[in-house]
């Protein structure tokens, strides 16, 4: 069992930002032109100055996903859904520094990336307080503090053809409050930790196509680790195939034990990019960009069953942005006194944000929203639509106030 307390969770994350921020910055690899040229050099047919594209962020109070893996943010720390493609920004300009926390178009996720061997260093920190509302039909208030970090970097890479790195994700979620589940009377927990390391590979072939996969272990739990039963293991293998010079078809096959469905589940998608300011991933998973100005990003996804992200981004200036969005939630853990080993604590919500993001330099950003939210509830079943009422537990609607912090090299 892991038993940390608030300021040792703080110091630990302090010590482990100190230690990434005093590394040099890892290079992208060397470039070479070919003979007489006078452009930029290509990798994998794009630019070797083109930026690495940023980690998909739904927005505050999102998973990283994932953050994957969102960081991930489907908002579950497990192996994340299947991926998608990022959206590619534009060569940085002489005069204009390259804009690595433009926010990634619709989330798309790294691992389909048609730039291989540039991965680079992410580190994340993320903090959501929700103030303590009533529970319906108890005499009791909940609320809680949700924190995240997540810390992903190559461990090899060729510069074009392969690409190996490793991740580690940890969620805590402390909870104030005196309620009980209500059918099996057991006090709620006070705390609730997903923790989570995983390994990641992709390999470019001649014809251009990438294939690769992650695994990941680890404990999603109020009592992590405490036993077998409240261990999780994930995988997620994935496939790109070119269709000209930006199309593509997306396969891919993803387990998690915490997903909305505990089992394997397969994604099949074609990625349509028309001009660079419209992109759709059509089938499962669905995305889409839209950028009608230069200024101005809509982004839609969908993944089964429930996870739904909306957003608007809009550039006030170079280091600055403004958004509003809109998710619905989900989270499952383990509990280790569950009355089912196949039983899941699902915690489920649907949130509307309004924020701003600034960009400190071309290796940080800070991101500081507020929002609402609403359909807040916890309950026991074996996946996302079984069982939605026992020991359901449904809490008022509230307020939260989310703060960010993004560093990439």
């Amino acid at each position: 069992m892991i038993r940390i307390n608030g300021a040792g969770r703080l110091a630990l994350l302090f010590a482990s930002l100190s230690v990434l921020m005093a590394m040099p910055a890892r290079g992208q690899g060397p470039t070479s032109g070919s003979g007489g040229s006078s452009g930029p050099s290509q990798a994998n047919g794009m630019p070797r100055d083109t930026p690495p594209p940023g980690l998909g962020q739904p927005g505050p109070g999102l998973p990283p996903a994932p953050e994957p893996g969102s960081a991930l943010p489907n908002g579950s720390l497990e192996a994340p859904p299947p991926p998608l493609p990022p959206i590619q920004p534009a060569p940085a300009s002489p005069s204009q520094p390259a804009d690595t926390f433009g926010p990634a178009v619709g989330g798309f996720s790294p691992f389909m990336n048609p730039v291989v061997g540039h991965a680079p260093v992410r580190a994340d920190y993320r903090v959501i307080w929700f103030p303590a509302e009533p529970v319906v039909g108890q005499s009791s208030n909940l609320g809680y503090l949700q924190q995240d970090f997540m810390l992903a970097f190559p461990v090899w890479q060729n510069g074009t053809t392969d690409e190996w790195s490793v991740s580690a994700n940890l969620r805590n979620e402390t909870f104030h409050t005196h309620a009980q589940l209500p059918d099996t009377r057991q006090p709620f927990p006070e705390d609730l930790w997903n923790i989570r390391f995983g390994t990641t590979y992709r390999h470019l072939f001649d014809n251009g196509w990438i294939a690769g996969g992650t695994v990941s272990f680890g404990s999603a739990s109020d009592k992590p680790f405490h036993s077998i039963d409240e261990l999780t293991a994930g995988v997620n293998a994935f496939l790109r195939i070119p269709q000209g010079e930006h199309n593509a078809w997306l396969l891919s096959l993803s387990y998690s034990p915490v997903s909305e469905l505990p089992y394997p589940i397969p994604g099949v998608a074609y990625l349509w990019q028309p001009s660079e300011n419209f992109r759709a991933n059509i089938g499962l998973p669905f995305q889409v960009m839209w950028r009608p100005i230069e200024d101005l990003t809509f982004d839609v996804s969908y993944m089964l069953l429930t996870t739904f992200h909306a957003r608007a981004t809009y550039r006030l200036c170079h280091p600055i942005r403004i958004y509003v969005a809109y998710a619905t939630e989900n989270e499952a853990y383990l509990l280790a006194d569950r009355v089912s080993s196949n039983d899941r604590f699902f915690n489920v919500d649907q949130r509307l944000t309004a924020g701003i993001q600034y960009v400190l330099g071309p290796r940080a950003s800070i991101d500081l929203a507020s929002g609402y939210i609403f359909d807040h509830h916890f309950f026991e079943g074996k996946n996302i639509t079984s069982g939605t009422n026992f020991n359901r537990l449904d809490v008022g609607d509230e307020p939260y106030v989310s703060l960010q912090f993004r560093v990439r090299w």
